[in-house]
């Protein structure tokens, strides 16, 4: 319902060795996961825990309950890989441990301080130990050092991240221009069931859910992509691609969509305006429908395919709000030096987590169609220039107003998948009825 703040996490990847004991352990933890009701108070930190198909059917989850999740969850994100362009460089068979092999269980521990997380999580491995729970991995994450060693909200390219979320019926978050849906009259927030099970959708239906009615109640799907970032390898692309260093970060802001401080283009199409993008009651209120040929912002950048808004002529443009994620994430591995004159090698990336209702038609319809198809805007084979599955013979088009338009051509991929998986993210009452299971 709500996307955290806390700048430190921990992803905890666990695996089930003891059906038993691992129920029980859900049982207990059940009254310790964070709900909206706790982020409403004052807190340091926060605890979720959500499992894949492969988890529920290892805890003894009945067979009855297994076969009524959607079929993309059962068959798992790798499974699904072509579908994803997760192809070449981005193949399961690339990915990192233990996400090669399957992951049952993901718990996260998100934290206002370093100290707070790695404190939370030493306890929850002893727990884990105790109750059946073999720890496969666990991902480092954190909020980048700004120019004073503050952790800052920026993503390893440079760019401030985390701007724009969907506004959501019931958050209890306030409804800020350019989060929900455009009506005449203003902005509303979208329905509740297009993110938690149960509830009414966009259509005023409640879709099929897993049955019992008390595993699904209050639950829904996390996709968890862990995406490498090449770095250098986008500094580069721009220095060979640009004139000087504001052509550079015209042509990045082009393709982000977004300037380095988060102003839109579509507010800001000549220069970046940092004023602009603090201004939460003004960097997100557009809609596109004033730039339909891309003049000001190209049809095919990054941020304007994750969310095309109104900017869609014909019958797809009726369903853009149909397709819409939560997200929540942050960045791993450490900062690359703005010197750097060479890939360095290191691991460094986003770990995202993405909540939505239906994974088929949420994320899986955003990454095949939005990030690695161009049809859907009369771009042809164009991707996303920043996250789609390019691979060195891709392109990305710059209308201008008055001149022809400038063609990059030859992209390379800027993000590689190194893993990934789809979880259930059950409410309280299904985690307690996932502890009272029999095998």
């Amino acid at each position: 319902m709500r996307p955290y703040r806390f700048p430190f996490a921990h992803y905890h990847l666990l695996d089930v060795s003891d059906p038993a004991r691992v129920r029980r352990w859900l049982g207990g933890v059940a009254g310790r996961c964070t709900t909206v009701a706790g982020l409403d108070a004052p807190s340091s930190q926060a605890l979720n825990v959500a499992l894949s198909w492969q988890g529920l059917s290892a805890i003894g989850t009945p067979q009855a309950s297994l076969s009524s999740f959607p079929q993309e969850f059962q068959q798992g994100m790798a499974a699904r890989a072509d579908r994803l362009g997760d192809v070449g460089d981005s193949a399961p068979v690339h990915w990192d441990a233990p996400f090669d092999k399957g992951v049952h269980m993901l718990v996260v521990v998100s934290a206002m301080t370093p100290a707070d997380r790695d404190a939370a999580s030493a306890a929850l491995l002893s727990d884990f130990r105790d109750n059946g729970l073999t720890l496969a991995d666990t991902i480092d994450a954190k909020l980048l050092p700004g120019p004073d060693g503050r952790p800052v909200p920026i993503e390893h390219f440079g760019y401030r991240d985390g701007i724009t979320q969907p506004a959501i019926e019931g958050s209890g978050e306030p409804m800020l221009p350019g989060a929900g849906v455009p009506e005449a009259d203003g902005w509303r927030a979208l329905k509740t069931g297009e993110f938690v099970l149960g509830r009414p959708d966009e259509t005023g239906t409640i879709p099929d859910l897993p049955s019992p009615a008390s595993l699904a109640g209050n639950g829904s799907f996390v996709v968890l992509r862990k995406l490498h970032q090449h770095v250098f390898a986008f500094r580069d692309f721009l220095k060979r691609s640009a004139r000087d260093e504001a052509d550079a970060a015209l042509l990045a802001a082009k393709m982000m969509g977004r300037w380095r401080s988060g102003a839109p283009l579509a507010l800001a199409a000549e220069h970046d305006d940092p004023v602009l993008a603090a201004d939460a009651m003004r960097n997100n209120q557009f809609t596109y429908l004033d730039d339909l040929r891309g003049m000001n912002c190209p049809l095919g950048a990054h941020a304007r395919r994750l969310n095309p808004r109104s900017g869609i002529a014909g019958p797809n443009g009726s369903s853009v709000h149909r397709h819409r994620l939560l997200r929540q994430g942050l960045p791993y591995g450490s900062h690359l030096p703005a010197d750097a004159s060479a890939d360095d090698g290191a691991a460094r990336g986003a770990v995202m987590l993405l909540v939505n209702a239906d994974i088929a038609r949420q994320f899986e319809f955003v990454q095949k169609v939005w990030i690695n198809d161009g049809d859907f805007a009369g771009l042809g084979n164009d991707k996303d220039p920043m996250i789609g599955g390019n691979d060195g013979s891709g392109s990305f088009t710059i209308p201008r107003s008055g001149a022809p338009r400038r063609r990059l051509t030859g992209l390379p991929a800027f993000v590689s998948t190194r893993g990934g998986e789809y979880f259930f993210l059950p409410g309280i009452a299904a985690l307690r009825f996932l502890a009272e299971t029999p095998s």
